[in-house]
């Protein structure tokens, strides 16, 4: 069980957007490792092996692309692995490429936890209260999209079944308007049921969240880990050189503690929850 789902909406949202600010803001290969291996480590304890399967299919050959994409249009730096076409491929370009690949897959599957855990009823928690109408609008379009390429497989599998159509556009056109027809049937029922509801007829709001002392505490943590991250970054202590020779200019290990501690918040919640739970067992 995933114990850090389990907390406010409020918690759980501000860690997603927080790690997710750090790991654009703070663009060096000691943080961007840290981040990367929380959110693989998150996501395993979300997925279990399906996650293997993602990483393995999708992450490794993303890094591979934008890796190789950045070393074949960025020369700078002084170490020259080797010479083709009259252009020299550097380290410099080659490390500061696997770096970006890093960034961009640690956001990756950040979102994809944060998609797990955050869903719409809890997103709407978050917001309802101080913007009801946009939170309601964009929690629909977040669950438009799945509910869509869902109906579109169901669509296809009965066409395939069907076999009335030997010409692939015509299938497609087919299945195309079947789902716009579908589509246009479940809005009219979504719309229905909203009115009948009583939606547009006054503002209420109801959340099935409590906020306890430990989601206060939570959310302090995050802000004040945030404020000196920002603060150690804006004094120089995380500067690291990539041009023309790459080299550690001054990285706070003070930082580096405190950044690990905050990317693994949900895997120490969750450590946390297994050991107590272990020493409760052991009582009985």
């Amino acid at each position: 069980m995933d114990r850090f789902s389990k907390f406010n909406p409020r918690v759980t949202f501000l860690f997603f957007v927080l790690i997710t600010l750090l790991t654009l803001v703070l663009f060096n290969p000691v943080y961007l490792a840290i981040s990367f291996v929380s959110a693989l480590c998150y996501k395993f304890k979300l997925e279990g092996k399906r996650a293997m399967f993602y990483f393995i299919k999708f992450i490794v050959p993303l890094m591979l692309l934008v890796t190789v994409f950045n070393m074949l249009f960025t020369h700078y730096g002084m170490t020259v692995l080797f010479t083709a076409f009259d252009m020299n491929f550097t380290f410099e370009g080659f490390f500061y490429g696997f770096c970006q690949s890093v960034m961009i897959s640690s956001l990756i599957m950040w979102f994809s936890c944060y998609s797990q855990v955050v869903t719409a009823e809890r997103f709407l928690a978050v917001f309802g209260k101080f913007a009801p109408n946009s939170s309601l609008v964009f929690s629909m379009v977040l669950a438009f999209i799945p509910r869509l390429r869902k109906n579109a497989s169901e669509i296809n599998d009965a066409r395939l079944l069907l076999d009335d159509e030997k010409s692939k556009l015509k299938r497609s056109i087919k299945s195309f308007l079947a789902l716009l027809s579908l589509t246009l049937e479940q809005s009219i029922e979504v719309s229905d049921s909203m009115k009948a509801r009583g939606f547009g007829r006054g503002r209420t709001s109801y959340s099935k969240y409590s906020f306890s002392i430990c989601d206060g505490v939570c959310i302090a943590a995050e802000f004040i880990a945030f404020a000196v991250l920002c603060v150690m970054k804006a004094l120089g202590k995380m500067v690291f050189i990539f041009e023309p020779v790459i080299r550690i200019d001054n990285i706070s290990v003070i930082s580096i503690v405190l950044f690990t501690l905050f990317s693994f918040l949900p895997l120490i919640v969750d450590l946390s929850e297994d050991m107590r739970w272990f020493y409760l067992k052991q009582k009985i």
